[in-house]
């Protein structure tokens, strides 16, 4: 017999992010055995007392870390990949009706906030170490700070992420980006002129 999907319709049903997040996902995994609280840390010098609050520093990490680890190539991807994807929001610890950190402000942060100093390429680096550490993330071989990571593989794990480029290449990856979008922008906007 054949049967038709009525027409959607907004209903409102009460939930929780948790409860949507499946049990077995790769992000639960990271969730308990990466601890990201050491980025407050090594940032709190580049922030200001004064001001309005910024977007929490942990949550651009791991947003980027979801990018490096699911090959989301662009800032702009990412920010749309998060706001339709359950399992990233609870990974980021953001509500279904929570905004999600704009693609700008993740690029401006790494791109400013962080402009002169190592500290987000050794921040991204050490995430990136713990998940190997954790036997989370594989790969043939990391290179970060010319040092050979090699990862601890549990193969008994549900999902193990491969990578396939260092951490620094990623981040080159993104800023290669940012300069082509802003490079359109200009050109549009001398068009229009």
């Amino acid at each position: 017999m054949l049967k038709r999907s009525e027409e959607k319709q907004i209903k409102l049903v009460t939930t929780t992010i948790e409860a949507l997040m499946p049990e077995q996902h790769f992000l639960r995994d990271l969730d308990r055995h990466v601890d990201f609280t050491f980025i407050y840390d090594k940032v709190v010098h580049l922030y200001s007392d004064v001001g309005r609050a910024s977007v929490d520093p942990v949550v651009l990490f791991k947003m980027l870390l979801l990018g490096f680890l699911y090959g989301i190539d662009s800032e702009r991807k990412l920010e749309q990949e998060v706001q339709v994807n359950i399992a990233f929001r609870w990974f980021l610890g953001l509500d279904l009706d929570a905004a999600v950190p704009d693609h700008s402000t993740i690029s401006q942060n790494r791109r400013r906030r962080w402009r002169g100093s190592s500290v987000f390429e050794e921040i991204f680096a050490e995430i990136v170490r713990k998940c190997m550490d954790a036997g989370l993330v594989t790969g043939s071989l990391i290179l970060t700070d010319t040092t050979h990571v090699k990862a601890n593989v549990n193969m008994k794990k549900s999902e193990v992420v491969t990578v396939t480029h260092t951490p620094r290449e990623y981040i080159k990856q993104l800023d290669a980006l940012c300069e082509e979008e802003a490079t359109r922008r200009r050109m549009e906007k001398a068009i229009k002129s």
